[in-house]
């Protein structure tokens, strides 16, 4: 995901992966409040135009527009596996990448885009400049993956005096940071800032020892922290708890004239949230066949996903709540762009909950309602059998055991309606009927009973 708020002049594709923006889906950056912070709001001094537009619609009801602003990097394993998801629900997800987020949502609001994925505070934005027809409907990063490094000799009581590394002031690792640092009870006043460049400039200034602390994002910070020669002072996610980087925003009249579909695309969504927080191997694999893993090793993905966990980066129950918006909002007004407190629209006027709140009431906070239904094919002792189990909102990949004693199950492919199995049986297991027992992520268990022939 890359930073929407960002203002730094490179798509965080790019910058923290080493690799040009690619075109497939996307927010701006992995974490949308860098990217823009700023330069978002630029679209408000001219440079973009909201309009009302035309009424979204699509050709199908089983067919969703789907626009994001930048490239893609590790964090959009997310986005993919979502996509996954809609698919298996028989959903065709039409993806499009504009470099621009502001343009980015302008196709939404002119209708020929049914839903962006990128900042909220754009949709703020459009709805507070030209009363555009948008909802914000659900978050799918809801905390920043900034962190900071420092020199080894530093640590939070002798910042005073030390030189930070930035893009600038206004920008958003600047902003973060500073803010993170006034929540710790650290003057940032007393810090000196150092104009050196996007994140790749920073982290070869502070390794090269020419400033002494950095902002960076979590999967650029990583292989710094490998050299030894710097360590992260603090995870700014952590610190600032929620400060919503990326989220679906949908037309209005999309939402008003199909919410059954958008309803499955929010779902989507945040089950595909649950399983990035909670899937480090499946995770990595996904970022890894989509080629999203950059220049990162192997330690270096897991280091990076642990980053991603500690923030609580996605945004498991959609944070779509006043209490989850009010704190990104006073952010960006705090960062001095053209969205103030006076004309932020009301909660209200630019937030749509329902489709979280409907999902959340139909799965429970942090429980998915799972349905196993059948298992296909048949275990054979002594053998090893590929099955298959069958049911409805699987999530993650599930620890798998079986009440024949010395049966082995192993998950080698999962999706929303079936999960693939490899089972292995004991010779010398009694044939007849057996059970199957899956535990997810969130503490569901499904049994569901398989025969042995």
């Amino acid at each position: 995901m890359k930073d929407l708020h960002r203002s730094e002049g490179v798509s965080v594709a790019s910058m923290d992966t080493g690799r040009e923006t690619v075109g497939r889906k996307r927010r701006v950056t992995s974490f949308g409040v860098r990217a823009r912070l700023l330069t978002g709001f630029a679209l408000v001094a001219g440079l973009v135009t909201y309009g009302m537009g035309l009424p979204a619609a699509t050709a199908s009801t089983n067919t969703v527009r789907i626009t994001l602003g930048g490239g893609t990097d590790f964090t959009d394993a997310v986005i993919y596996y979502a996509d996954t998801l809609l698919g298996n629900e028989g959903i065709n997800v039409e993806l499009s990448n504009l470099a621009d987020p502001a343009s980015a949502l302008q196709s939404v609001v002119a209708g020929s885009s049914d839903i962006y994925l990128g900042d909220p505070m754009e949709s703020a934005v459009a709805v507070a400049n030209a009363g555009a027809n948008v909802e914000y409907i659900a978050t799918i990063a809801q905390t920043t993956d900034y962190v900071v490094l420092a020199l080894p000799n530093y640590t939070l009581t002798n910042l005073s005096g030390a030189t930070m590394g930035s893009a600038g002031p206004g920008t958003a690792g600047t902003i973060i940071a500073n803010a993170a640092l006034k929540k710790l009870g650290i003057d940032p006043t007393t810090i000196h800032d150092v104009t050196v460049g996007g994140t790749s400039a920073r982290i070869t200034a502070i390794l090269s020892g020419q400033v002494d602390l950095a902002p960076a994002l979590a999967a650029s910070a990583v292989p710094a922290v490998a050299t030894g020669k710097v360590k992260i002072l603090f995870n700014a996610g952590s610190v600032l708890g929620n400060y919503l980087q990326q989220g679906l925003t949908a037309s209005g009249s999309f939402a008003q004239n199909n919410p059954k579909l958008v309803q499955k695309v929010v779902n989507a969504y945040l089950l595909a949230n649950r399983w990035a927080q909670t899937n480090e191997t499946a995770f990595i694999s996904e970022a890894n066949h989509y080629n999203l893993q950059g220049s990162l090793t192997a330690s270096q993905e897991q280091a990076a996903w642990t980053q991603l966990q500690t923030s609580k980066f996605y945004a498991v129950d959609g944070a779509v709540t006043a209490s989850a918006i009010n704190p990104t909002e006073a952010f960006t007004w705090a960062a001095g762009g053209s969205l103030t407190q006076a004309n932020t629209p009301a909660y209200s006027k630019w937030v749509n909950p329902t489709f979280v709140q409907n999902f959340l009431l139909a799965n429970g906070l942090n429980s998915p309602h799972i349905v196993g239904s059948r298992i296909t094919g048949a275990a054979v002792p002594g053998k090893r059998v590929a099955m298959r189990a069958l049911g409805a909102d699987f999530y993650g990949t599930p620890k798998v055991t079986s009440d024949a004693p010395g049966t082995t199950v192993r998950v080698v492919k999962t999706a929303s309606k079936v999960l693939n199995l490899l089972v292995t049986t004991r010779a010398g297991t009694a044939k007849g009927i057996h059970s199957l027992t899956f535990k997810f992520a969130h503490g569901q268990v499904v049994k569901i009973k398989y025969n042995v022939s």
